[in-house]
């Protein structure tokens, strides 16, 4: 009997260039369909240095405290008397804007009070937030 090499010269090979061929072509078209969008956000512009210097001039900073501690610039007075204070500021500065720190305890009713003397003197930019 004859007896058959173990070595295989004949063996079948797997040719995979055609294989890669169609993986680069879709490739190709992945990356042609592909849409790309611009992302939507908000845009942030920084102000400049000299005119955040001029509008501290124009803002009247109201703070209310817990304790009944209400000023207005630094100057202490009662709930009713930030009006005439507010009065006195606009008079020298027509473009008075005005800026409420309250206390998170504060009473609403007394927020709501200053917001309308604030209205009451012709300020109509007003700001709020809490500390």
């Amino acid at each position: 009997m004859k007896t058959r090499s173990l070595n295989h010269p004949d063996e079948a090979e797997i040719n995979i260039t055609p294989m890669l061929d169609v993986v680069f072509i879709m490739l190709i078209f992945f990356i042609v369909t592909t849409t790309f969008n611009k992302e939507t956000g908000l845009s942030i512009y920084k102000s400049s240095h000299t005119k955040t210097q001029t509008d501290k001039v124009n803002i009247a900073s109201i703070r209310l405290d817990i304790n009944n501690n209400f000023t207005v610039n630094g100057i202490a007075t009662t709930l009713d008397g930030i009006e005439s204070l507010i009065a006195n500021i606009k008079a020298s500065n027509p473009e008075l804007k005005a800026q409420v720190l309250a206390s998170v305890e504060i009473k609403t009713g007394d927020l709501v009070k200053v917001i309308h003397q604030i209205k009451a003197n012709g300020i109509e930019k007003y700001s709020v937030s809490s500390f």
